[in-house]
């Protein structure tokens, strides 16, 4: 019997990537779908060297092909073998939330953003279409991922309330290059379209996320998200999670419940209204209200 073909994937076009079904499954990260997709247009390719390339067992591909796996995938380690293995293109790998794998070469690599300090090249200044001012705009970091105990619906409401916030107000914004950061500023690029953000680049290194920040802002988040979180209160940072989506932030937030001198800086009614708060919407309003108390408290300092 004549030994089967290995499937070579490199010989995967850039076409087949930006086909519509394709770049739909990237988005919604319903990776059953995208691999029937890829066997469907390669028929040399099998689930087991599907399972192969991505560092799968041959039952987890058929798991997810089947749809017993659940449609969407979170796991962030999940997603980067899926796109390490198929050799997905940058423009491929930002649909599903993680960073350029050459950001140095990529088509996606930012260019130079006005308000960021010198040096800095990772940093993003929104409000794209707002008025420039000649101030420092604020710094916020976001941190968190889509982990195991993240709240999915909760981040994807997150994700639009902070894209509307971001393109109205003037901030430096820094992200890892993975995980909730990079899909806001991918979601921004997709509906806002703003002319001078070409890229989602994230920061390399916990402490270098949140080492600059004024404010750091908390979405879900598993072991690293919880490393970033450390790094932030040995640095003594302000940090306002967003205990709804689950995982690092809601474990944030109850340590903030328990030891005072983590929220001393935000006032007791507003610290009550981020513990029981459940609407994106709503807290994005409790953000603004917030920075916006501690700055008035700086100022009488």
């Amino acid at each position: 019997m004549a030994r089967r073909k290995t499937f070579d994937v490199t010989g995967v076009s850039l076409p087949f990537w930006r086909r519509d079904d394709v770049r739909l499954a990237l988005a919604r990260r319903e990776i059953g779908t995208l691999f029937k997709i890829y066997l469907e247009a390669h028929p040399d390719c099998t689930q087991t060297q599907l399972a192969l390339l991505t560092s799968h067992d041959r039952s987890d591909v058929s798991n997810f092909i089947r749809g017993t796996r659940g449609p969407r995938v979170t796991d962030i380690d999940v997603l980067a073998r899926v796109a390490d293995g198929l050799l997905m293109p940058d423009e491929s790998r930002v649909m599903l939330g993680l960073a350029p794998v050459d950001v140095a070469i990529s088509a996606f690599t930012a260019p130079k953003q006005r308000g960021a300090p010198v040096g800095d090249k990772a940093a993003v200044t929104t409000g794209w279409f707002r008025p420039t001012r000649s101030e420092q705009p604020l710094r916020i970091s976001v941190c968190g991922s889509r982990s195991q105990d993240a709240d999915d619906k909760a981040i994807d409401g997150c994700i639009i309330a902070v894209s509307r916030w971001l393109m109205n107000h003037r901030f430096d914004v820094d992200h890892g290059p993975r995980g909730v950061g990079i899909e806001i500023m991918t979601y921004i690029a997709n509906h806002y379209r703003p002319p001078s953000l070409g890229a989602a680049v994230g920061v390399f290194g916990h402490p270098n996320v949140v080492r600059n920040a004024d404010y750091v802002l908390v979405f879900g988040g598993g072991q690293g998200t919880l490393d970033e979180i450390d790094l932030a209160v040995s640095m003594d940072k302000k940090i306002i999670p967003y205990g709804a989506t689950g995982g690092a932030a809601r474990s944030a937030l109850n340590r903030m419940r328990i030891n005072l001198r983590l929220r001393e800086w935000i006032t007791q009614d507003l610290f009550d209204s981020l513990d029981s708060c459940a609407i994106a919407d709503e807290f994005i309003e409790l953000v603004e209200r917030i920075i916006a108390t501690d700055r008035r408290s700086d100022i009488r300092e």
